[in-house]
């Protein structure tokens, strides 16, 4: 995905490793509870 997403466009799927090597899945997370994501760039790099 290349562009942002409009404020209230449901997030696409998508899966992931955390960095204590557990894998989660959005959608599965999404049926479960409610999602927050958040995206800190400056976690565990050098800038």
């Amino acid at each position: 995905m290349t562009a942002l997403l409009p404020a209230g466009t449901p997030a696409p799927e998508f899966s992931a490793n955390a960095s204590d090597g557990r894998h989660y899945e959005l959608g599965r997370l999404l049926q479960q509870s409610r999602v927050l994501l958040l995206f800190y760039p400056g976690n565990n790099t050098p800038g």
